[in-house]
């Protein structure tokens, strides 16, 4: 009877409880995608093995060389932290750091790299620039174009994106854009199946319709 009482009791489920925290919520981890150690994804670490960027919907991904495993780079990592990382995996410094106070989000620090991506900070209550977004344009060098796991960036024919992701086209100010159920968003130089990608970003953006 007590053990079937026991059983009764470890099968009753527990009420979900929403916490709201009191202080605040300490920086974001680096998720990884495989048994790749926590520390993988850090400056040093970038620097001790091979390591390119991947676009990804409100993230980016570290991409480990030749394995393929990857680190998610979430929303949230604080701008130096970031950058630095960046520097390291890209092997380039930032080319430039600005901050474009015209965003209709409100102010945003943005870092670009030569490769064409720009990563966008907002700035919280403390006073800390956090990774908020990332949009890629034309490469300014010779530099690899960041693209995402399937091989989608810019430069990429509509069919090959259609290949890959399930897109909304629309016609706007801006052009012929798309995006995706998740949260990737971009402009097509045209309407046809050969028309290819100029621009693509995801999270907060400063883009003008």
């Amino acid at each position: 009877m007590v053990l079937l009482i026991l059983a009764l009791a470890s099968c009753q489920s527990n009420p979900e409880v929403t916490q709201v925290p009191t202080a605040p919520a300490p920086q974001p981890k680096l998720a990884t995608g495989s048994a790749l150690p926590a520390d993988t994804a850090t400056p040093q670490r970038a620097s001790e093995m091979k390591q390119s960027v991947a676009l990804t919907s409100n993230a980016l991904q570290l991409v480990a060389q030749p394995s393929g495993s990857t680190t998610e780079i979430p929303l949230g990592m604080p701008q130096e932290e970031l950058v630095a990382l960046l520097n390291k995996v890209l092997a380039q410094k930032v080319a430039s750091v600005g901050i474009n106070s015209e965003c209709g989000v409100g102010p945003l620090k943005m870092a670009t790299w030569g490769n064409g991506l720009t990563v966008a900070f907002q700035q919280k209550k403390a006073g800390n620039w956090l990774f908020a977004g990332w949009s890629v344009g034309a490469p300014a060098g010779t530099s690899p174009k960041p693209t995402t796991m399937a091989g989608v960036g810019i430069g990429s024919t509509r069919a090959e994106l259609e290949s890959a992701y399930v897109i909304k086209r629309m016609k706007t100010s801006l052009g012929q854009e798309f995006s995706t159920a998740d949260g990737l968003y971009g402009i097509l130089d045209g309407p046809g199946p050969e028309a290819r990608i100029t621009s693509m970003w995801s999270g907060v953006s400063c883009v003008f319709r």
